[in-house]
């Protein structure tokens, strides 16, 4: 087991020479210096840059890592654990990375305490890759990109009955459907009350609508289900120039193989533009399963289309209700849920309510 250092300023030269000599990317030489900064904006856990100098290692080393810690904040860091989000996280590269062409960082060091609260991840720098802006939101280029990546993911694992068996992918049948409509509808009036003034009569409507029926909605679909990400939004990719990379696998979920691309267009995309493009978007998504094995009509995907654009709702609903307020967090709170519910209202999600 590897040992487990919690805190970035903890985290030594002989560590790190150690960790990616048994991963095999530091065949000779060591670790000499290590400096790091702070990325990204997460409130589960923490992430930090890692440059590297090296004692006599080959040029292929690598000159700067990815390191996951868990939450230095203890509420933060106890509610991720009893969430299951560290281990989910830590089980799918484990297990799960593997078995698909998606896109992943590649893995150094990838381990988790007994208690789950614990973990570390050790990850490949994939810079000059960026991840996306929920606020300004995504470029037709990011979204096809983003696209293919949802595509092989869904094709990877579509049909595999094994998933609801994993304790690391959620599934409706495990008893959180239940509980998400309890803490939906504890949350939905606080919700309201802090973003309900950026929200249409309508959208504000649906929003209630939906948080009295989510239990119906997370068990309606009955097809042919993958492995989807869950939080597959602009702001968990790494856009590079012909690639993209997908981070963040806490929420991996069992689901209909159109829920990753529905929800990134309803959450990532400006309105506008996901109403110009996403019937032509669904198309080409229905092209590239078919290519990779996965035999769904176009009217079948639009279907599910419309239907997965409640997915991101309760994300939005309870990561809101469960962050402290700030101004940029808000901001993107407030920009997703006003897409979300404009997108369900657009594709008449309703009807997938009755």
């Amino acid at each position: 087991m590897t040992n487990l250092i919690t805190r970035p300023e903890d985290l030594s030269a002989e560590w790190m020479t150690d960790i990616l000599r048994r991963a095999g990317a530091l065949p000779s030489g060591s670790v000499s210096e290590l400096d790091y900064r702070i990325i990204g904006t997460g409130k589960m856990g923490d992430n930090a840059r890692f440059t590297l100098q090296y004692d006599g290692a080959p040029a292929a080393a690598p000159g700067s890592v990815v390191v996951k810690f868990p939450a230095a904040d203890d509420t933060a860091r106890a509610m991720a654990a009893a969430q299951g989000a560290y281990y989910n996280e830590v089980m799918f590269y484990r297990h799960l990375a593997q078995q698909t062409a998606m896109h992943t960082p590649h893995i150094y060091a990838n381990d988790i305490s007994e208690d789950r609260q614990h973990f570390i991840i050790v990850m490949q720098d994939l810079a000059p890759a960026e991840p996306g802006s929920q606020l300004q939101g995504a470029s037709r280029a990011q979204v096809e990109l983003a696209m293919r990546e949802a595509a092989q993911l869904a094709a990877a694992f579509y049909g595999n009955a094994s998933l609801s068996e994993l304790d690391y992918v959620m599934s409706p049948g495990n008893g959180g459907a239940e509980l998400a409509q309890q803490l939906l509808q504890q949350s939905w009036p606080g919700f309201t009350e802090r973003f309900g003034e950026a929200l249409s009569q309508e959208c504000l409507q649906f929003g209630s609508r939906y948080v009295d029926r989510h239990q119906h909605f997370a068990f309606r679909f009955q097809g042919p289900k993958t492995l989807a990400h869950g939080d597959f939004r602009c702001e968990n990719i790494l856009f590079g120039r012909d690639a993209a990379y997908t981070v963040d696998w806490q929420t991996a979920i069992e689901s209909s193989p159109l829920t990753d691309l529905s929800y990134f267009l309803g959450s990532s995309v400006d309105v506008e533009d996901r109403r110009r493009w996403e019937r032509e978007l669904v198309a080409d998504y229905q092209q590239q399963l078919a290519a990779l094995g996965v035999k769904l009509s176009l009217d079948e995907c639009w279907s599910q289309y419309r239907e997965q654009s409640m997915h991101g709702l309760m994300l939005s609903i309870l990561g809101a209700s469960f962050s402290s307020p700030e101004p940029r967090s808000d901001a993107m709170f407030q920009t997703m849920i006003q897409r979300q519910l404009q997108h369900c209202l657009d594709v008449d999600a309703e009807e997938f309510l009755r």
